[in-house]
């Protein structure tokens, strides 16, 4: 198979298969009018051995801070998160989940298990984890060989950059 015809399956597969899979794993939050990545914010917060701010979740998902901002604006509007002002330093707020937050992230968690499972039970343990190795080392591949917006989105380049014209 030449690079041509790689590239032209790689662009097929990206928009038949890549943009499935982010649909597949967002049906669980569908019906509480959240986005699968809100649903991320909820369980880090959920998760969390320690209190979680703003800053401190989109380090960790490696997005900027107003993705995460409008994340939460729409969690704080649904009742699923509240804000704690730090008595200290009035600038941070601390996140955690309400009764109703509580409730709905368990909801989520359980319905995408659920559904993890399913596909699993299809595709294949194995071929599962081989998948995932394979897109994880394309990750690693592709940031050490210089592409910005693959791994690390906060970067102040987050545009496409070629390596091969990087002076």
């Amino acid at each position: 198979m030449t690079e041509s015809e790689i590239h032209e399956r790689f662009v097929d597969t990206y928009m038949h298969i890549l943009k499935y899979v982010g649909d597949f794993v967002s049906v669980p939050t569908r019906p509480y009018k959240i986005t699968f990545e809100a649903y991320t914010v909820m369980r880090m917060i959920a998760t969390s051995e320690e209190p979680l701010t703003l800053v401190k979740i989109a380090k960790e998902q490696r997005v900027s801070r107003s993705a995460i901002a409008r994340q939460i604006n729409v969690l704080l509007d649904l009742k699923y998160i509240e804000q704690t002002t730090n008595t200290h330093d009035r600038r941070i707020k601390y996140l955690s989940l309400t009764p109703a937050g509580h409730k709905v992230e368990q909801e989520i968690t359980t319905a995408s298990e659920e559904r993890f499972h399913q596909w699993v039970q299809v595709y294949g343990e194995k071929r599962a984890s081989d998948t995932l190795r394979y897109i994880n080392d394309a990750e690693q591949k592709a940031t050490e060989l210089g592409f910005s917006g693959l791994h690390d989105k906060r970067g102040r380049h987050t545009e496409y950059s070629d390596p091969k014209t990087k002076n």
